[in-house]
């Protein structure tokens, strides 16, 4: 796998780390390569029963890559965002039980890569938020589950405000299983859950995370599509290109509506 994307096989489980500590984990196009081979590989492996996905260093994910993004012209801007969106989506395609171990700061793309899993628990210092609007486009991802699966509430939270929130709050609006005080407390949960869940048949857990996809599929094709259409109205706008350049020279950005 590439160096980036490190896995490693530990009895039934599988750990996925994500390896760029000095980018904080940022969603670079080789990762996104990476995260998108995934489900094909696990399948490949019935002796995998859980994956685990965490990230190297301090941080869980800090999101797209932000400069990968703002170097490239509109075309190649475009295909690295249905890139990462497809990355992302596809984190829910893995056929066995998914955990997000969130050691750090999980922001924008890290806070949707933990809404793929199935389970997330978090140190209690982690910060989420879905940042997009604040640099001006729109979680598309994020928006289209968390409105599927009933999570208008957060949605709105979380899409409109750009804020960042402590873990104790988002396990208090739904979004964490469990919030633990450090990283060998998450270690020790995490691998209490994936043990619990490893004891478990093989082509069963399968089968049940085959009727879960399948549920969720059909209303996230069906949305997906439109999302991203209105999300491609923004990418050239200047109050983009202005957050962009805010966000790389550390700067509050000033939106104009244009």
């Amino acid at each position: 796998m590439e160096p980036y994307l490190q896995s490693e096989k530990n009895g039934h489980v599988l750990r996925v780390t994500l390896n760029r500590p000095e980018r904080r984990n940022a969603l670079s196009t080789p990762i996104c390569e990476g995260l998108l081979a995934l489900p094909a590989e696990v399948e490949a492996d019935l002796d995998i029963r859980c994956v685990v996905f965490t990230g190297a260093g301090e941080g869980f994910c800090s999101g797209a890559d932000l400069k990968e993004r703002k170097e490239s012209d509109e075309d190649a801007r475009w295909r690295y965002v249905e890139l990462v969106d497809k990355a992302l989506l596809e984190i829910e395609a893995i056929p066995v039980p998914t955990i997000a171990a969130v050691n750090g700061h999980a922001l924008g793309g890290g806070t949707e890569l933990a809404l793929g899993c199935d389970f997330r628990y978090a140190v209690a210092s982690a910060n989420f938020g879905l940042t997009e609007t604040g640099i001006g486009i729109i979680p598309t991802g994020s928006i289209v589950r968390l409105l599927r699966d009933g999570y208008d509430s957060l949605n709105s939270m979380l899409t409109y405000t750009a804020a960042h929130f402590p873990a104790a709050r988002m396990a208090e609006m739904g979004f964490l299983n469990a919030v633990v005080a450090d990283q060998d407390a998450l270690e020790k949960s995490v691998r209490e859950l994936a043990g619990q869940i490893s004891r478990n048949a093989p082509l069963a857990l399968r089968a049940a995370k085959k009727v879960k996809r399948a549920l969720a599929a059909e209303r996230t094709a069906a949305a997906m599509g439109p999302a991203e259409a209105i999300r491609r109205t923004l990418d050239n706008t200047e109050d983009c290109l202005e957050g962009l350049a805010a966000f790389a020279e550390k700067r509050d950005p000033v939106f104009k509506g244009k």
